[in-house]
């Protein structure tokens, strides 16, 4: 361990270290956004060539100005005693050419004394941890992380309070002071219950985490009095003497930055490892969206083809019975009779016979493939519709398993909600429009198509698929088969042209069949398609949050490592534990 006179000696190296190290550490506080932080950091830098920090606390009551009065040894009372707590306030106590007292706020003032131990070391008297007015407590944490030694006042009579104790157990803890405890009014004691309380503040610090606790007892009215050797304030002085004021203050101050600085590292380390689980968090959860939107569309694809083969099978039975029809009526002796008795009225004519196998296709096909596209494409709609649900109850359970705001990131956080909450409602509403289109206008246009169709499935495009199917298709086939029939009317009908014409019959329908495939096919793949581009675009806002979260993420990663080897160096360097 590098001892006191080598410190000393290269104080002026390493504090030229340990400010580039605070520089740094400032600067990343900034990338991260976290102003409380960097105004923290930014103060204890500024700290670096001031006199050694002790900062009294204390609940209110205790005895705390008392007690910086006596230990200054000040024929004038240099911290105020106030008998009413909503009026203290904090007062830091500087050395000075001359005697003055400088407002700072409402809050603050510092006091400058020609005192030569103010030349080693600066006190802090602060207001009591359980005062009246929040903002007290505010600026004394703002004391906190930039003392080198706490001095921890009781009241003699009772140091068991708990609020005392928390207080305590965030100066340890958080931000790991060195501390010693003082029991001030002992004059008010018996020795007895005086040594009570004192072994009794021994055992609650090592039970707090201290290993070896200083407990001081001293009666700052038996010191004004003169009283010194019973006052207990010559084993405090020789205290601050012996491991301060004595040459030990260097080794001190830069073992308290030290300590600070790991207190921090320690804060950014905890904010980045929550940062980083949060994000894996946001990467998984976006990964089980897409893998069930491909879910979705793989069931959805098999649902199509169910569809297709629905409608197909119905075609090719309804159409072989035409086809059959249409073949044996165009036999030579059945034109010849439907040619002769037609004349009579007993037989249909030939114009009239064309015109049913024409009807045919409206009155049997049709109704037939609206009614199993339509079955077909409500079990879609329910899928596509289940899939969007799902989706927002994804959603929802990944911003409900999102932990409360780590105080380092909170921004961060705060804007990962504002994303999933933006998310949820894009999603609300785009099952809301879905819903609201169904039974709109186009719907009421299709319902002459199908009339009792299902307005709450869910798909938008039911109206329009049908229309383009069946006006389509079925309209293209018929036309088709009218052109035949009308030629076939107009020219004399051989055997071989009757063959020709159920030919060309036979094609126009195998034609109509792969058009109304193709056209059912190619709807519904835009439309899913559709679908699934618009929840994609939807997500298109969080997936650019998370590659931004993750480079910003990398960013601090890099910055915080090259601090934290320079830290662990110059820890290292100095014999200090980092």
């Amino acid at each position: 361990m590098a001892n006191s006179k080598l410190l000393d000696t290269q104080y002026e190296h390493y504090k030229s270290v340990i400010d580039e190290i605070f520089k740094q550490l400032h600067q990343l506080t900034l990338t991260i956004g976290n102003k409380k932080l960097s105004s923290t950091v930014d103060d204890i830098r500024s700290r670096l060539n001031e006199p050694f920090l002790f900062v009294i606390v204390g609940e209110v009551k205790v005895g705390k100005s008392s007690f910086v009065n006596a230990l200054l040894q000040s024929d004038k009372e240099i911290c105020k005693v106030a008998p009413d707590p909503c009026t203290d306030t904090i007062q830091q106590i500087v050395y000075g050419e001359t005697e003055s007292v400088i407002p700072i706020n409402d809050f603050l003032k510092k006091i400058t004394l020609p005192i030569d131990i103010l030349q080693k070391i600066a006190i802090v008297d602060t207001p009591g941890t359980n005062a009246v007015i929040d903002k007290h407590t505010e600026i004394t944490e703002k004391f906190i992380p930039v003392s080198d030694l706490i001095i921890f006042v009781f009241e003699a009579k009772n140091p068991y309070r708990r609020t005392s104790w928390e207080f305590f157990d965030y100066i340890s803890k958080e931000w790991r002071k060195k501390v010693i405890f003082v029991l001030q009014q002992s004059d008010l004691m018996e020795p007895d219950d005086l040594v009570v309380n004192k072994n009794g503040v021994l055992r609650y610090a090592k039970q707090h985490g201290v290993s070896e606790p200083l407990v001081f007892t001293v009666s700052a009215k038996m010191e004004k009095k003169g009283l010194h050797e019973e006052s207990g304030f010559v084993e405090v002085r020789n205290f601050i003497k012996n491991t301060i004021t004595g040459g030990q203050n260097v080794r001190l101050k830069v073992k308290s930055l030290i300590e600070t600085s790991q207190n921090i590292f320690n804060t950014i380390q905890n904010g980045v490892d929550e940062r980083s689980l949060q994000l894996k968090t946001d990467q998984d959860f976006r990964q089980k969206i897409n893998s069930l939107l491909s879910s979705a569309e793989a069931k959805i694809g098999t649902q199509v083809e169910t569809l297709i083969d629905d409608v197909l099978r119905e075609y090719d039975k309804i159409t072989a019975d035409i086809q059959e029809d249409f073949e044996e009526g165009l036999g030579f002796f059945r034109l010849i009779k439907k040619s002769i008795f037609s004349v009579f009225g007993s037989e249909p004519s030939l114009k009239e016979w064309g015109r049913g196998i024409t009807e045919r296709f409206d009155q049997e096909l049709r109704p037939a493939l609206e009614r199993k596209i339509r079955e077909g494409i409500v079990n879609i709609a329910d899928s596509i519709k289940q899939m969007a649900e799902i989706i927002d109850g994804e959603i929802r359970s990944h911003k409900a398993s999102i932990k409360s705001n780590n105080h380092v990131f909170g921004a961060i956080a705060d804007k990962r909600q504002e994303k999933l909450d933006r998310l949820s409602y894009n999603i609300g509403e785009l099952m809301h429009e879905t819903e609201a289109f169904i039974q709109g206008e186009s719907m009421r246009k299709s319902s002459d198509l199908i009339p009792n169709i299902a307005t709450g499935s869910g798909l938008m495009l039911i109206g329009g698929i049908l229309a383009g199917v069946t006006q389509g298709a079925v309209f293209d086939i018929t036309g088709g088969v009218i052109a035949i029939i009308g030629f076939s009317m107009a020219s004399f009908l051989t055997a071989a042209k009757s063959r020709r014409i159920v030919k060309e019959f036979n094609t126009e329908i195998y034609n109509g069949r792969v058009k109304l495939k193709e056209q059912i096919q190619a709807r519904m793949d835009n439309y899913v398609k559709e679908i699934r581009v618009k929840i994609d675009n939807n997500f298109l806002e969080f997936d650019t949050f998370l590659n931004d979260e993750e480079r910003n993420l990398n960013t601090v990663i890099d910055q915080f490592d090259g601090i934290k080897v320079k830290f662990d160096d110059l820890a290292k360097d100095l014999g200090l534990k980092a």
